[in-house]
């Protein structure tokens, strides 16, 4: 049986990870899964001075953790963390003040549906953009309590349309992205 080939650049990957975590004081892995390039873009920008943000596959992280846990024992741990679509992030800096910074940082996004909320997505009651038509029925079926009054679309009530720690459903998200009513500007998704 002969052993698979695998790719230089995916050595090469693994190579400069490994010099990544090893080179640095402080390593951990950001899970990047669902934020807009836009946002990441700015992110990195914003820590470029601070901190590297270095995303690749998960086997490559894992395999660049692995290879330097049998230098510095411990560091192979961190691979449980490696979920979803991850990068590694490395600094000299204080863990705490990273944090601090990389909270700063924060830029909120337009939820796309299947997103866990950090706060509770609300409607509020008034009238919105919207002309009278099938809008009203999309938005009484994502349970938003619309209605049609003096011919503009209107939300009747206050609502939370899904609470905090809860996914977004794709229909909620829907109807409230990129729309410019009072719920529109609670919608979105916090990014890292």
């Amino acid at each position: 049986m002969t052993a698979a080939h695998v790719s230089d650049w995916k050595y090469k990957e693994v190579e400069e990870i490994t010099s990544l975590i090893t080179t640095k004081k402080v390593i951990g892995i950001l899970e990047i899964g669902g934020i807009p390039g836009p946002q990441m873009q700015r992110m990195r920008k914003n820590l470029n001075q601070v901190a590297t943000v270095r995303s690749a596959r998960n086997t490559l992280i894992i395999k660049a953790f692995e290879e330097t846990g049998k230098k510095i024992p411990g560091l192979e741990k961190l691979t449980d963390n490696v979920k979803g679509q991850a990068a590694v992030i490395a600094t000299d800096m204080n863990p705490f003040k990273l944090f601090a910074q990389i909270k700063a940082t924060r830029t909120n996004a337009p939820a796309k549906g299947g997103e866990i909320l950090a706060f509770d997505l609300m409607v509020h009651a008034g009238e919105t953009p919207f002309k009278p038509g099938p809008i009203v029925g999309e938005l009484q079926k994502a349970g938003i309590p619309a209605a049609i009054q003096d011919g503009k679309v209107v939300i009747k009530t206050d609502k939370v349309v899904v609470p905090a720690g809860k996914k977004i459903p794709a229909d909620v998200a829907k109807c409230v992205h990129g729309q410019n009513t009072a719920g529109a500007s609670e919608c979105l998704g916090s990014c890292i």
